[in-house]
């Protein structure tokens, strides 16, 4: 492995949200399997391209020498939830590893608060912060019943510490996640559990429309609102990865609770 620090033979990780060929699942996944973990992955139950591309991950991973497994659900129902820990466990023995990546598309939810339908605003919560919810129950159960040691790492984002305009429903659905991660990180302390969460800046995958870089840096000048990135790049899917693998690995056993930004500085803690 190089580092032992990092090293997570031995260990099965699930990874949820993993259609995107250029998107952070994919990079974590990737990352945890040459850490060693075996790793499972997760995208909707849908046709089309998505598909294809969680099966090409599976390939991937076993291309790096460890065990994948690819399940399909819908991790904002309980039933699809429950059903996808168990093919893990039945398909790789068990998991140690939640990586609660899975997010609802962009679309309806994006525009003024006040001209948001509830319908849009239920459904990011349904997937992004409810399916935090249900994932993490379904692992800390099978945890708690193998009275085994395990890791969650959630994946935010920066908006949950400061809202953006036009994201009310997904600014309010990551800060829901990072207080479900510090409420569970309490529970679940003495078990050895710990929970985490990762909030990524400005990352170039899949989502990334044309031009937003150019437009973060344009917002930045002369506006007073602060968003001028120091490190003065975007992000990558890997930047994300390799904060999730230390999360995951032995050397983060004393961390928990905490919400962690990589996003080259845009917001300092």
């Amino acid at each position: 492995m190089g580092d032992d620090r990092l090293d997570l033979s031995g260990r099965v990780a699930l990874v949820t949200g993993c259609s995107r060929p250029s998107g952070i699942g994919r990079a974590v996944a990737l990352g945890l399997a040459r850490a060693g973990a075996d790793v499972a992955v997760t995208a909707r139950d849908r046709p089309g391209p998505d598909r294809g591309s969680l099966d090409a991950l599976v390939s991937e991973i076993s291309g790096v020498g460890r065990a994948g497994l690819a399940v399909r659900g819908d991790v904002g129902e309980r039933p699809d939830a429950d059903r996808m820990v168990a093919e893990v466990v039945e398909g790789l023995g068990q998991v140690d590893v939640l990586v609660n990546n899975a997010a609802a598309p962009h679309g309806a939810d994006r525009g003024p608060s006040w001209e948001v339908s509830p319908e849009a605003f239920d459904e990011v919560m349904r997937v992004n912060t409810k399916g935090v919810f249900l994932m993490s129950g379904a692992v800390v159960r099978h945890l708690l019943e193998r009275g085994a040691l395990g890791r969650i790492v959630n994946i935010g984002s920066g908006v949950a510490r400061r809202g953006m305009p036009d994201r009310a429903a997904y600014s309010a659905s990551k800060a829901a996640v990072m207080s479900l991660t510090q409420s569970m990180a309490t529970e679940l302390g003495p078990h050895g559990i710990t929970v985490n969460t990762v909030n990524p800046g400005h990352i170039g995958t899949g989502r990334s429309t044309p031009g937003s870089w150019e437009q973060l840096q344009d917002a930045s000048r002369g506006t007073g609102l602060g968003l001028r990135v120091p490190l003065d790049r975007m992000g990558e899917p890997a930047d994300v990865a390799r904060v999730v693998v230390f999360l995951a690995g032995p050397d983060s056993g004393y961390v928990t609770g905490q919400a962690i930004n990589v996003d080259g500085g845009l917001m300092m803690s």
